[in-house]
């Protein structure tokens, strides 16, 4: 595989991610879940992955403004043809190398309760599952979190270590 280059978010990038959502999510519409706003505002904690000059993956994270030890994992792509390799991983690194600069010390994310790869990775990378009001399919869920109709699995990870990667 050629060499992937991970880079700063810039608003740019936006077209770009949107237009890939809905093939990247097996024809899921979540283009609505990443506003331009967030690559204007957080795209020094968001990055964008490529290769041979084409969208790979991309991270859309920002640093919480109401909890200040905290980092919050928006949204997360890899192309189709790209996972399994690590990208997701390394863009994770990315952001937590952030986090820890900016000495945040917890990551929090979600994913739809249905989004079994994502809870499986999310745990594989050290996220513990937060409890939640319900169970579903043995997962605690969270219901109406974004939304009236919404249930998503929130994870916390605590950062470890002071030297990149060190979690």
């Amino acid at each position: 595989m050629n060499q992937i280059q991970i880079r700063h978010a810039k608003p740019s990038d936006h077209q770009d991610i949107i237009t890939v959502i809905p093939h990247w999510w097996g024809g899921r519409d979540l283009r609505s879940s990443v506003p331009k706003l967030f690559l204007i505002h957080f795209g020094s904690s968001s990055f964008i992955a490529e290769k041979d000059g084409l969208l790979a993956g991309f991270l859309i994270g920002f640093m919480s403004q109401s909890f200040p030890d905290q980092g919050y994992i928006h949204f997360v792509g890899v192309r189709p043809d790209l996972r399994r390799y690590g990208l997701a991983r390394q863009l994770y690194h990315c952001f937590f190398d952030v986090c820890k600069k900016q000495s945040r010390t917890v990551v929090r994310s979600c994913t739809a309760v249905s989004n079994k790869l994502s809870v499986d990775f999310h745990r594989r990378m050290g996220f513990s599952l937060e409890p939640g009001e319900i169970y579903v399919d043995d997962l605690p869920v969270t219901p109406g979190y974004l939304h009236e109709d919404d249930q998503k699995v929130l994870f916390k990870k605590q950062l470890k270590g002071d030297s990149p990667n060190g979690n």
